[in-house]
């Protein structure tokens, strides 16, 4: 079964509602129903409406255009539409560029108004019924006589009416429809064989049989409903707007989900990305605990080295130091009044006869190859009397100590 298709068939029976269960190709049942909760949880229920609530009229229309539109205008035409009402047309048959439909048109039920929140597709009565080799069907409807006429196993057109029993009243009702259906071509014979089904007595099917002058067969069982291959759907008003009401919720929470399976998926990836990120955090911190000691044995190893280059390297005795700086003194214009070493750090302080003799001075001590690993950087020498300024210079190594180690 596909999933379209009706698993649950709910028709006006005799008397009372009847809910058959679809299990194949065949209907199981039935169950009588009185309520909505009688029906429990269909994934598709098929309503047949009631009769009563269907105007159905056989029409000759264009085969060109839209049938219903077509079908529609015409009802409209004969002023014969309720308000809200929505065309439906069953296809017949085509001839000589015309187009015999049974046009439909539905309103709402009181007895059918609560099932239409649980039906998903809709159906006329007469259209369920077995049609072979029969022109005209009467049968009850929720204790009301109803009939339908048939041409070629279809249904052409169908009414409920107010009758109870099959007096002359009703059979005058059959008569003038069969003559108004064979006159528009509707039917192309006059009706020959009826067949009634469900508890009729034998003096009424022969009184049916005698005033309409035809054979008659009874089926004292009313049958199950055969399985239309595709709903016509002439949903009344009520249950239009339900299905319009439960498709717009059916809608929003396909859209809340789809937001929700995002959202969810969303805070994976960051779960997941977080315990990935937790894993390498915890490697690293592995990582570097195993090799925190080699590191400390590494850097105790480095300043060892540092002294120890201070105590054996010349280019850091201060007193060779000196000497080299001195070296560049170019003569009795210049004079050093400071000089101090302390730990890689150098500032040398002196005097010149102008500022010209100090920065020739400050670029020669630059030039000392033994004071190479030095980064130098000095003042603007300041007058320090009648031709004469002070000047001071300093030199840093790289691994010199500052004030915190």
């Amino acid at each position: 079964m596909s999933r379209q298709s009706a698993d649950s068939i709910l028709r006006p029976g005799p008397e009372h509602w009847e809910l058959w269960k679809v299990s194949g190709s065949e209907c199981v049942g039935p169950s009588l129903i009185s309520t909505a909760q009688d029906l429990g949880s269909p994934r598709h229920l098929l309503l047949a409406l009631p009769s009563r609530s269907i105007l159905s009229a056989p029409l000759w229309i264009s085969s060109a255009g839209n049938p219903s539109e077509l079908a529609e205008l015409e009802l409209s035409s004969r002023h014969l539409l309720r308000k809200g009402a929505e065309t439906h047309s069953v296809p017949i048959l085509n001839k000589d560029g015309r187009a015999l439909v049974l046009a439909l048109a539905s309103s709402d039920d009181s007895e059918a108004l609560e099932f239409f929140k649980k039906a998903k597709s809709f159906e006329f009565p007469a259209r369920l019924l077995p049609s072979r080799d029969t022109d005209i069907i009467v049968w009850r409807e929720l204790g009301s006589l109803c009939f339908g006429f048939f041409r070629d196993d279809q249904c052409v057109f169908f009414a409920s009416s107010a009758e109870v029993l099959p007096g002359p009243a009703f059979c005058g009702i059959l008569n003038r429809t069969a003559m108004r259906l064979h006159a528009e071509g509707v039917i192309s014979r006059i009706p020959a064989k009826l067949r009634i089904l469900g508890p009729f007595t034998n003096e009424e099917c022969t009184a049916l049989g005698h005033a309409l002058r035809i054979d008659w067969h009874l089926q004292e069982t009313f049958p199950a409903p055969e399985i239309p291959a595709e709903p016509t759907n002439p949903a009344p008003p009520t249950a239009r707007m339900q299905i319009e009401q439960r498709d717009k919720f059916r809608k929003a929470t396909l859209i809340a989900m789809g937001v929700a399976i995002l959202y969810c998926l969303v805070l994976f990836s960051a779960g997941a990305d977080l315990v990935f990120r937790n894993i390498q955090y915890s490697q690293l911190t592995s990582e570097l605990a195993a090799i925190s000691h080699s590191a400390t044995a590494a850097q105790t190893s480095v300043t060892g080295w540092s002294e120890l280059r201070n105590a054996v390297d010349p280019e850091t005795f201060a007193i060779d130091q000196l000497d080299a700086v001195a070296s560049q003194i170019p003569g009795e214009q210049v004079r050093l009044t400071q000089y101090n070493y302390d730990q890689g750090r150098l500032v040398i302080t002196g005097e010149a006869a102008d500022v010209t003799q100090a920065y020739e001075f400050f670029e020669k001590v630059k030039k000392v190859p033994m004071l190479q690993d030095y980064e130098w950087t000095n003042a603007q020498p300041q007058l320090a009397g009648r031709n004469k300024v002070r000047f001071e210079m300093e030199g840093v190594r790289p691994d010199a100590k500052t004030g915190q180690e």
